[in-house]
């Protein structure tokens, strides 16, 4: 099976000379559609740095990361912003919603930045989809934890991204809410045929997870498959 992305002997250094320190180490990685891969760790193990380097925020010191056929390390600054918004939702552990925005606006505000047609429209169905139809006119004030990142689960989804980055997406959520997240991020890999890395500290995301990448001092230290990944008709040569 093709994977989505495939990461290669990736490096990340910051500073330089004596103060020259490597957050990543010859890391390599094969991410697939419909898996949702959880990236565990020490805190400062490198696991931000690697989503970050996987959705174009940062770039790599050297080695190969391939995102559906197309090489991104090395590529200009100017054909990043094409990239994240082509391909990638991101979702965070603060929500990043604007306050002063009903859920509907914030959502189609990504959308207006996709260039996802009728922005109104699609940004309520992407609420309806999460649950949260109900929600549409509320703002940030007036939802909860788990609320808050299903507006910003919706937001992500605008343009109908093949992967969804998430860092730390149930660190503020209560079990209830956690689990609900969860279930939504789930589903959109398996029904959806998307590709879901998830950064966490949080056990309760390996109940739905189909593989756990442990990082450690910048160096993928395991990788165990809990889930068999079947072939989509697209990737059976």
């Amino acid at each position: 099976m093709q994977p989505l992305v495939s990461v290669s002997h990736l490096v990340k250094e910051y500073g330089s000379g004596a103060n020259r320190f490597r957050a990543l180490n010859d890391v390599s990685l094969d991410i697939h559609a419909g898996q949702v891969l959880v990236l565990m760790g020490p805190s400062g193990s490198g696991k931000t740095t690697l989503i970050s380097i996987l959705g174009g925020i940062l770039s790599a010191t050297s080695g190969s990361v391939r995102i559906d056929g197309r090489e991104i390390v090395g590529m200009p600054e100017s054909q990043r912003p094409a990239l994240r918004r082509d391909l990638f939702g991101f979702i965070f552990q603060g929500f990043n919603l604007f306050p002063a925005l009903t859920a509907e606006e914030n959502v189609a505000i990504m959308c207006k930045l996709k260039h996802v047609p009728q922005p109104a429209r699609a940004a309520a169905n992407l609420l309806e989809s999460v649950g949260l139809a109900d929600k549409r006119n509320a703002y940030p004030a007036d939802l909860s934890g788990g609320q808050k990142q299903r507006v910003a689960i919706a937001r992500a989804l605008a343009g109908h991204p093949r992967i969804l980055l998430a860092d730390e997406p149930t660190a503020a959520l209560d079990s209830v809410s956690g689990r609900n997240v969860l279930e939504i991020l789930s589903g959109l890999a398996r029904q959806n045929n998307r590709a879901v890395v998830i950064v966490t500290h949080d056990p309760r995301v390996l109940e739905y997870c189909d593989r756990i990448v442990t990082i450690e001092d910048g160096r993928i230290s395991s990788d165990e498959l809990r889930r068999h990944i079947p072939p989509t008709p697209g990737d059976i040569a």
